[in-house]
């Protein structure tokens, strides 16, 4: 049931929820403001919810998932020209800045913190697979490429939290020169 593919109904819901979210903000969510946005009644979330703090972590989630595939799908859609994904990067997390502060805003939550990561621990795959892929792509070594994928996601996570584009943009050069060596040492 807390598989990353949720059945069409729950994605549905989580979706709707998200959206919600979205424009409401965590603390002001409610089940009531949910059905009256979305027209479900508290017996269809319940149906497929345990119960409220299960529907909106199911959203956070989903949220993510929707934000991390999208800026995954970015990154690689870049490997053949890397230059220009470190010039283009913020301006591509600017599309989503809001969305990452409410999910950072989830996952950082006293109340239902734990349970996210925890329920999020499937995003590690998604990691693991993304490097697996930078292996292949750019010939570097397993160690290589998750620094790189979890640098870019301090670096990002920086960014929409604190709004440095500046600094955010230094960091990401740097990580740009040590990308770049690294691809030319191991693809001569």
């Amino acid at each position: 049931m807390d598989n990353i593919h949720l059945s069409s109904k729950k994605e549905e819901i989580a979706k709707s929820a998200w959206k919600y979210m979205l424009k409401t903000g965590l603390a002001k969510a409610s089940i009531g403001g949910l059905c009256r946005e979305t027209e479900y009644g508290e017996s269809t979330l319940y149906h497929y919810y345990k119960n409220k703090d299960d529907i909106w972590i199911s959203a956070g989630k989903y949220g993510i998932s929707y934000v991390v595939d999208n800026l995954l799908s970015f990154t690689l859609e870049h490997t053949d020209n890397v230059r220009t994904y470190f010039d283009t990067l913020l301006n591509e997390v600017e599309k989503y800045k809001f969305e990452l502060r409410l999910a950072i805003q989830i996952t950082t939550s006293p109340m239902y913190g734990e349970r996210m990561r925890n329920r999020a621990m499937d995003f590690r795959v998604w990691y693991e697979n993304y490097a697996e892929k930078l292996i292949y792509i750019f010939n570097c070594t397993h160690l290589q490429a998750e620094n790189f994928i979890y640098s870019i996601i301090s670096y990002v996570i920086d960014y929409v939290i604190w709004d440095d584009r500046e600094k955010t943009q230094m960091l990401l050069e740097s990580l740009y020169s040590r990308t770049m060596n690294f691809i030319k040492a191991n693809n001569p």
